[in-house]
């Protein structure tokens, strides 16, 4: 950590082990009609009453409707997970719509045909809302089925449900980690090491955008990370420190199902990453301010492509998007271009914040690790200038000492 105030600083000091996550998803991963990791054994539902919803979700592209219209309760259960008896579980969960919604699991047990006692019912509101209920285990599974059980949905809603968590535990602690802690990751997928974790964290906010902000720390690789939150407002330079939830949204890591923001201070410096085109590529840089200088624009589509368009320093290309700001180029021209950069569709970009973010570069770049050796020294007939470990060609001028 480079940079912090004291205050994020003294929050990260000392890190917890947190509590440890069975089950974390906000339901974007479909296969056929059925959510992943859900559907288990369990599940009384009939499939054509479990429906993915992707209008007015919480978090992400996608949550799951529960459709059980009759008084008697049916079950929405997960694929097998390991229970231990004696653990105590928590199933954190949103849910909106009309119909009511208890928490239950299937643990194997001798009694009760191998079920829990079911929580009590909580009748659902129109306004995502988040809720906590406890399960005790009592027996050893590595099949144990945690349950969403549901009775009188109304349409057209009926209960819908995002952003489910199943940890180990009564209460709802946070790992305390850095933003370095949370990316670094040697996952070949590029799945934070802290997937599906509350991390308590903070940082300097480096850009805004309509759904959420990006913070940093310092201007090293795997400093910066994405915020999902439509609750808080903070301003670039703003010092935050907050809770949320580590996800992978299509595989790009982010913060969300923030519950915990404070803004500590404004008017922080925002510190920018010099790197090339191509490490602008890699998961080292996700979520971070960069800037890529004397870039030439080797493709200014923007109408194909979406309003992006791509620069090449040499080192082989980046997408330029326009998700904050948008801009258009002229090929061949040669750019600075400032931003964060993101990972969508399939592809890293970089965005810009504004019309400042982007200059016309002057195109000489600066060639490091150049060795120039010039004899002899004094010298009355003929010099000799060599140029190693620089580019294939350059211009350079001498000047004696009279001018």
């Amino acid at each position: 950590m480079k940079h912090i105030t004291l205050l994020a600083a003294t929050l990260l000091i000392g890190l917890s082990a947190g509590a440890q996550t069975l089950e974390a998803t906000s339901f974007e991963n479909w296969t056929g009609n059925l959510p992943d990791g859900w559907v288990g054994s369990k599940t009384s539902l009939e499939t054509d009453s479990i429906e993915q919803v992707t209008a007015g979700v919480q978090f992400g592209t996608s949550a799951v409707r529960l459709i059980n219209e009759e008084t008697g309760h049916k079950r929405f259960s997960s694929q097998g997970l390991q229970v231990d008896s004696g653990e105590t579980y928590t199933v954190q969960f949103y849910a909106r719509g009309t119909g009511s919604i208890r928490t239950g699991l299937f643990d194997g047990r001798s009694a009760s045909s191998g079920f829990s006692t079911y929580n009590p019912y909580i009748t659902v509101t129109n306004t995502w809302t988040m809720y906590a209920q406890q399960l005790v285990c009592t027996h050893d599974s590595s099949g144990g089925e945690f349950i969403l059980s549901v009775q009188l949905t109304e349409a057209p809603d009926h209960v819908e449900v995002d952003s489910v968590r199943i940890y180990v535990g009564a209460g709802n602690p946070a790992t305390e980690a850095t933003i370095y802690e949370i990316q670094y990751t040697t996952n070949p997928g590029g799945d934070s090491p802290l997937l599906g974790e509350q991390v308590s964290t903070g940082g300097i906010v480096t850009a805004t955008h309509g759904s959420g902000y990006w913070i940093q720390n310092g201007n090293g690789a795997w400093s910066g990370v994405y915020v999902f939150d439509n609750n808080n407002s903070p301003a670039v330079g703003d010092s935050i420190t907050l809770t949320a939830i580590v996800e992978e949204y299509f595989n790009n890591t982010e913060l969300s199902s923030v519950t915990v923001f404070s803004n500590v201070s404004s008017g922080n410096p925002v510190l920018v990453a010099g790197i090339s085109t191509a490490d602008a590529n890699l998961e080292d840089w996700e979520g971070q301010l960069v800037q890529v200088t004397s870039a030439t624009c080797v493709n200014d589509d923007v109408i194909n492509n979406n309003g992006q368009w791509q620069v090449d320093d040499g080192s082989g290309f980046i997408w330029i998007d326009d998700l904050i700001y948008a801009f258009v180029p002229t090929l061949n021209t040669f750019y600075d271009v400032t931003g964060v950069t993101t990972y969508a569709f399939s592809q890293r970009k970089i965005e810009p914040r504004d019309m400042n973010d982007i200059s016309i570069s002057s195109s000489v770049a600066e060639r490091f690790g150049g060795v120039v050796n010039v004899y002899p020294n004094p010298a009355s007939d003929v010099l000799f200038v060599t140029f190693t470990n620089g580019p294939e060609r350059a211009e350079y001028t001498l000047t004696d000492l009279t001018g």
